[in-house]
Order: structure tokens, then sequence, then C-alpha cells
């Protein structure tokens, strides 16, 4: 076992030893932020979640309209170079027809949340009066960004149709010098509690058996450097989804798709990535090794 492997595995059986009341506090902020070109935005507002296992960024933002362009929202997550990253907008919601960068939020609608040992930011969403709550939190014991969606106690209009759809770079970009090969190439995969997805492109339905989604690629595996960041997790409650599908194909980004049931009460999810690169092999022995840490 290389020296590498044996620290891996040292830290890991550690972690797994402590109970949620050795860990320390989750910290959670909301505060403004300043974007690249930051002229260019008339909302900037970021959220803090961290533990002292990971940390995790989100930002809201909203771009100004130009007089051709109409504004549009911005909603991404900071947790590595790739993965769930400002590269790609990692949620995204659409509700009674309407996208959710259409929308018209404040800097108000971001702020922060507590429940006991639980912390984490909320965030109100207005669909022409279908109002919703995403609620995005961290445990003291757990790696996992845990997330709710849930209709806002003050809604003015039904819910009718609701659609989520999850977006992320598995590992890292190829490139050919200094282009992004946007297609070819890669080696995207996904691995669930029922099976192993291949690469493949048609969109793969998913079923209540799979229950989360290690998403990965066989080259870019993140043994080295020169390998990405390695995988990242979806984890999926199917009690509010209608129908769930997957998006991995031979290109830079994957997708998981979720339709919802109308009369939803609350949508269960987590999101997982680390800072710094774990290989697509010792994180299946950290799920393996660290099951409670994964579980809600």
């Amino acid at each position: 076992m290389s020296r590498k492997s044996l620290a891996f595995f040292i830290l890991t059986f550690f972690t797994a030893l402590l109970s949620a009341e050795n860990f320390a506090p989750v910290n959670s902020s909301v505060k403004q932020v300043r974007l690249y070109q930051s002229e260019q935005y008339s909302l900037q507002q970021g959220g803090y979640i961290s533990n002292q296992l990971v940390r995790y960024g989100l930002t809201l933002s909203q771009t100004k309209s130009d007089g051709t362009k109409a504004p549009r929202v911005g909603w991404t997550l900071s947790a590595g170079e790739f993965g769930f990253s400002p590269l790609v907008g990692f949620f995204k919601l659409n509700v009674n027809g309407i996208s959710m960068e259409r929308l018209a939020p404040k800097a108000e609608d971001l702020t922060v949340w507590r429940n006991g040992k639980l912390a984490g930011c909320e965030l109100k969403l207005n669909y022409d009066g279908a109002k919703l709550i995403l609620r995005l939190f961290l445990r003291p014991d757990s790696p996992v960004l845990w997330g709710s969606l849930l209709p806002a106690e003050d809604t003015l209009e039904p819910v009718q149709n609701a659609e989520v759809a999850f977006s992320l770079i598995p590992s890292k970009l190829l490139m050919d010098g200094k282009k992004v090969i946007w297609n070819g190439g890669y080696e995207r995969m996904a691995i669930t509690p029922a099976r192993i997805i291949e690469q493949t492109p048609q969109r793969v339905a998913l079923t209540p058996a799979d229950t989360y989604l290690v998403i990965q690629d066989k080259k870019l595996d993140g043994s080295t450097p020169e390998n990405g960041q390695g995988p990242c997790m979806i984890l999926l409650d199917y009690d509010a989804v209608q129908k769930a599908s997957l998006r991995v194909n031979d290109d830079w980004t994957s997708e998981v798709y979720l339709t919802l049931a109308p009369d939803f009460k609350e949508f269960k999810f987590g999101l997982w990535q680390q800072e710094p690169r774990i290989s697509n092999a010792d994180f299946a022995e950290k799920l393996k090794a660290e099951k409670a840490a994964f579980q809600r």
C-alpha cells in the first residue's frame, strides 16, 4: 500500500469513529460579493456553509439588462475547480413554465438558516405567485450538502408542474492547447447502489433504487493532479419525484433531470464534492467506511 493510500485509510478510519458530538459546529453566513465584471450585475450575493470536513460557497446573481437582453439570474455552487463549480449552474428549477433564470430575486431572499446543529442557507423563489423555498445545509458530521425544496407557507398560486435539473462537470475538462474540448474524449459514467451506468448518448431512466449517483470519469479518475478532481455525488429521495433521468454523455457536463409531483410537500436531495481531489477508487472506499455520513 502506498504512503498516500495508507494516510487516506487512517484518516477515514478515525473519521468514522467520531460521533456528531465530536465535530465542530456548522458555520453559515450570507454577504454581498463582487463577481468578475461586477458592473454587469444588479445582484451579487454569496452564501457560505462549512464544517470541519468541507466548505461550500453559493452565489446568487442577476445580470443587468443591456437593452437587448433581459436580466438573467445565476445560481452557482463553488465546491471545487470542476464538479459543482461556478463554470456551470448546478441547480435549475422551472415552475409552471417559468425558468429560474427569469425570476427577479432580491438580496434579502438569500438568508442564513439554522435548526439545532444544522445550518445553511435558504433561498426564496417566487414564480408569479407560486412561492418555494430552497434550503441547503450541512450537519456537523457529514460532508454532504443536504437540500430541501418546499412550497412556501405564503404561496399564492399552486405548483402545476416543477422540473429540476442538476448539472456538474465530472472531474475536469479536457483541453486541446488552450481550447476546451466540449465533446469527445471523455469516459463518463455513474455508479448507483443498484448498477453501473456507462456513458451513452441517450438519457437513462432512474428508479428509486438509484438512491445516489457517483458521477465520475474512467480516465480522469482523480488519481493524479493531471487526472482531475475525481468524482461527485448526487443523493436523491424519490418520494416527491414523478420521473427521473440521467444524461452521462461523451461531453463536458452531466445532468440529472427530475419531474416533481405537483402536490409535493418536500423534495429532498444531497450533493457531495470535496477539496482536495480524491480518486474514484478512494472515494468508493470512503463511501463504504463512512456510510452514516452519506445518509440523511
